[in-house]
């Protein structure tokens, strides 16, 4: 196979960053770009050098020059999308979250298997290097075991219009839970056990804030507070018997510090561009090895961070 020939499909902010990433591959290359505006698409096309632009998803679909399709739609529409591009013959990287479902998780990865394609969530966090050199460490055992994760983050900017609307997947929970989710499994190579939170509603009924506590099987606790409302100090921290994890930023970190009981400290440290390569890269290599799922970013994970989102959504929205 030449480069792997990706289609954008739709014009969201988090698109350009994707784009670039994929073109800081030596194996991919951004084929076309399309939105239901046609003057959107073809601005984002001719700024960031994609050769063809559509106004049209369906156009898009059709072309045989696309390998895979990246979708970057409001989040309801995540599944409707996937499913149209695998039955076009498209491998399918979807942004987070994958499905606001369980089920259609399932749905999704079983037709893909039916058509011999790969489809994986996009989630770039369990493949940045600050990330693995920290699971390196903790696989170690210097640490000892992990007992409690915690992590913060803000979302308060690239917020759409249809944010705000529960009928689009809406929220700060649907937006931004998966990071915490599945960068705890990575790390702990555990699976949830349970989840449960609050949060606080705005006038649309989404949530603008919550905060959510995990049980892993492992014995591990998760808890994440996401905002949209106030910038906070966006942190993980892996909690150790014998000592902890700082990660500043931790669904993007370039850095981060380990600290021992014992006064040692490490500091880890991988400067990039795009952080988005790292996940790319790895989608790049599944592709050309001809698998239908990736060995880490795996069906299974994906629904367990869908099946933990559909419970707390229930739980903090109510009258789902």
């Amino acid at each position: 196979m030449d480069r792997i020939r990706y289609g954008i499909l739709g014009a969201a902010n988090v698109a350009p960053r994707f784009i670039r990433a994929v073109q800081n591959t030596k194996d991919g290359i951004v084929t076309a770009i399309a939105s239901r505006n046609i003057l959107k698409a073809q601005s984002m096309a001719e700024n960031l050098g994609a050769g063809k632009f559509y106004g049209s998803y369906a156009e898009m679909l059709d072309d045989p020059e696309i390998d895979v399709v990246y979708i970057a739609t409001p989040n309801s529409l995540h599944k409707e999308h996937m499913l149209s591009a695998l039955q076009h013959g498209k491998h399918v990287v979807c942004e987070k979250p994958f499905a606001l479902y369980e089920s259609d998780v399932h749905e999704v990865f079983s037709l893909a298997r039916e058509k011999g394609l790969f489809v994986i969530e996009a989630q770039k966090s369990v493949f940045l290097p600050v990330t693995l050199e920290i699971r390196k460490i903790l696989d170690s055992g210097e640490l000892g075991r992990i007992r409690l994760i915690d992590c913060c983050q803000s979302a308060t900017g690239f917020i759409q219009e249809w944010f705000y609307r529960r009928e689009s997947g809406g929220g700060a929970l649907n937006g931004s839970l998966s990071y915490p989710l599945e960068h705890a499994m990575f790390l702990t190579g555990s699976e949830i056990e349970k989840a449960t939170g609050t949060g606080s509603l705005g006038e649309t009924g989404v949530d603008l804030q919550c905060a959510v506590s995990v049980s892993l099987k492992d014995g591990t606790l998760l808890t994440t507070r996401i905002t949209t409302l106030v910038e906070t100090k966006g942190m993980a921290v892996v909690w150790c018997e014998k000592g902890h994890v700082e990660i500043p930023d931790f669904w993007k970190a370039r850095s981060a510090k380990v600290f021992f009981n014992d006064g040692r400290t490490i500091e880890i440290d991988y400067p990039c561009v795009h952080e988005m390569t790292y996940e790319v890269e790895h989608i790049n290599r599944c592709i050309i090895d001809g698998l239908s799922e990736s060995p880490v970013m795996t069906e299974r994970m994906t629904c367990m961070s869908a099946k933990a989102l559909e419970d707390v959504r229930r739980e903090i929205w109510q009258d789902l």
